[in-house]
């Protein structure tokens, strides 16, 4: 992707995805597997965050936390 970047004149932002399922798009909470172990928590397809209540779906969660964490970083 860098080599497109640099053709386009754009900036390739690199975020870590670890642990962005985990973590409430709405309010930024870390929620460490709602205390499952790691095989449990990848079973959890939707999840509520404890913190605001928000019902997520933990792909489409992962994938705004990690639109968060770039446009964070420009």
């Amino acid at each position: 992707l860098q080599y497109k970047c640099d053709w386009y004149g754009k900036k390739l932002i690199q975020v870590n995805p670890s642990y962005t399922s985990q973590i409430c798009a709405n309010c930024g909470k870390n929620n460490h597997r709602l205390g499952l172990n790691k095989s449990e928590w990848l079973a959890v397809r939707e999840w509520d965050c404890p913190n605001c209540g928000k019902h997520l779906d933990r792909d489409i969660n992962a994938a705004q936390v990690i639109l968060q964490k770039g446009l964070a970083i420009r």
